[in-house]
């Protein structure tokens, strides 16, 4: 679920890095991955609050 976001960002980090620095490609890889790792952790957050509030509302059983 997070690697489109993480190539998302991966490319946008190494498309508006400098061109002289020789560690560019592995410092977009680098941010990439941490923003995938954010994207991920937030999607999961935010289902799991998602379905206590059902539950809470009773509309979910959690099947």
């Amino acid at each position: 679920m997070a690697l489109p976001p993480a190539i998302f960002f991966a490319l946008f980090f190494w498309l508006v890095s400098d061109e002289e620095e020789p560690n560019n490609l592995l410092l977009a890889v680098i941010g990439g991955l941490l923003m995938g790792l954010l994207f991920s952790l937030f999607t999961t957050v935010s289902e799991r609050l998602r379905q206590r509030r059902l539950r809470r509302l009773g509309v979910w059983d959690g099947s």
